[in-house]
């Protein structure tokens, strides 16, 4: 299988080779007949120019011109009566000129036909030098009868010799070309495919795993771009594999300590405080809630992945803003008094919202678990609603320890948690505010997180009514 290079090179050693045979053609094969053809027709037409003089009856004037037109194209005039008698001859003399007496036969002829009327054009070779010659023969009327024949002798040797030096010219500068297209020709192919070769280097290193992978970006054409796209696939790649990586360390957390406790428990149970009604119901208790807690986890895993597949159906209902909030705060207020942070609801009109109610409950539920994840006893948790002519406005503000800034832009992709233990160590998976995002844009609505460490954190959200 022949690389890209080879056939890029190929193609164009192709083109250069077509070039030239054309070139060839063209200058060297067409040349002849090419150049004979204009010198011909270029003479006729000064002929015919000096006939129209000679009809005048300006003989001096005319004769001037045929030897002018002779010695402009090194070639012999003839002027001859209608008996065959020559009036005016004028022109180059000898083997490059005139024709030899034993070509009179052909003059004869080329007479003839043009007596008739005719315009004759007749190549001819002489007999002992080989050169060649075009015969032509043109008619001078006088009140529409031919009174005279011009014959014109013109020599083709000048065209032999600038083709053949022109065979000689192409044949050096054809070598030249060939020489320097092969070294061009390689050098361009090579720059053109290397970044190719980079870029394929770098994604099979990025196939097997290798997510460090980077590409040299040396231009900024399309080659180049689809390196810096490749580049930045490599660090979108990476920060999904390390993304992963947390995503194993942070559930496998999550799930060892529940796990660890039901089965603590349950065998102090069987062993130890199994005829205790009183410990066993409260070790129970214990089970029960750490169960609680792996469903919890399990399930933020399956909404996430149901919202990120695309295959998440929303099932709209109308329903009060009003009483939604007052519902979804009431069910904190057993967390609040265990906890001693306050959480107050403020929605001072109602309005009637047309949304998938349950996934909006869990928006706010994810939204004010974080809350309490992240503000310490004696804060306070707002969750508002604000009634705007086409749009409700939600918020959940807390008094707690604030997101740095390096981290607002990460605070909705999955898995991530923010590096920040001055409050308490947070207890989430990471998934809930990625269900945020995830459940928001299913209803394509607008939303966003403001922070100042040390004030507060404030997540909003717009739903059009």
């Amino acid at each position: 299988m022949k690389s890209m290079r080879f056939r890029l090179w190929a193609g164009m050693m192709a083109l250069i080779v077509i070039v030239l045979i054309l070139l060839w053609l063209f200058q060297i094969v067409f040349l002849e007949s090419f150049y004979t053809n204009m010198q011909i027709s270029g003479v006729e037409k000064e002929a015919a120019a000096i006939i129209g003089l000679m009809n005048e009856g300006s003989k001096t004037e005319y004769e001037n011109k045929l030897d002018a037109l002779a010695f402009k194209y090194n070639m012999s005039i003839e002027l001859i009566d209608s008996e065959g008698n020559t009036t005016y001859n004028t022109g180059a003399t000898g083997a490059m000129g005139q024709m030899p007496m034993m070509m009179n036969g052909t003059r004869t002829e080329v007479f003839q036909q043009v007596l008739a009327g005719n315009t004759v054009e007749t190549p001819v070779t002489h007999p002992r030098f080989g050169n060649k010659f075009m015969m032509i023969g043109l008619p001078v009327k006088e009140s529409g009868t031919v009174s005279e024949v011009l014959i014109i002798n013109m020599p083709l040797a000048p065209v032999e010799d600038t083709a053949s030096i022109l065979k000689w010219q192409l044949l050096y500068i054809t070598s030249i070309l060939l020489v320097a297209s092969l070294i061009i020709s390689y050098l361009i192919s090579k720059s053109f495919t290397r970044p190719i070769l980079d870029i394929k280097k770098a994604s099979e290193m990025m196939a097997s795993g290798d997510f460090s992978a980077r590409i040299n970006i040396r231009k900024q054409d399309e080659l180049g771009k689809l390196a810096s796209t490749i580049n930045y696939l490599g660090e979108q790649l990476s920060k999904i594999d390390h993304l992963r990586k947390d995503l194993i360390a942070n559930v496998s957390h999550e799930l060892r300590t529940p796990l660890s406790l039901i089965r603590g428990y349950a065998e102090t149970i069987k062993d130890v405080t199994g005829d205790s009604r009183e410990k066993r119901d409260k070790q129970l208790d214990i089970i029960i809630e750490e169960t609680e807690r792996l469903g919890r986890i399990v399930d933020d895993v399956l909404n996430l992945s149901q919202l990120q597949s695309g295959y998440i159906k929303l099932e709209k209902s109308r329903f009060s803003v009003k009483e939604m909030v007052e519902a979804v705060t009431k069910r904190y207020e057993v967390l609040s008094e265990n906890t001693g942070v306050k959480i107050v609801q403020q929605c001072p009109k109602d309005t009637v919202l047309e949304a998938d109610k349950s996934r909006i409950e869990q928006v706010f539920y994810n939204l004010i678990n974080n809350a309490f994840n992240h503000t310490p006893a004696g804060g306070t948790i707002i969750v508002s609603a604000a009634i705007q002519p086409a749009e409700v406005r939600f918020e959940v503000s807390d008094t707690g320890s604030g997101i740095p800034e390096e981290d607002i832009l990460h605070v909705w992709e999955r898995f991530y948690k923010a590096d920040n233990t001055s409050i308490k160590k947070n207890t989430g998976t990471g998934l809930g505010l990625a269900i945020v995002k995830g459940v928001l844009d299913a209803h394509q609505a607008v939303f966003g997180v403001e922070s100042k460490i040390g004030m507060g954190t404030s997540f909003w959200f717009q739903l059009k009514i």
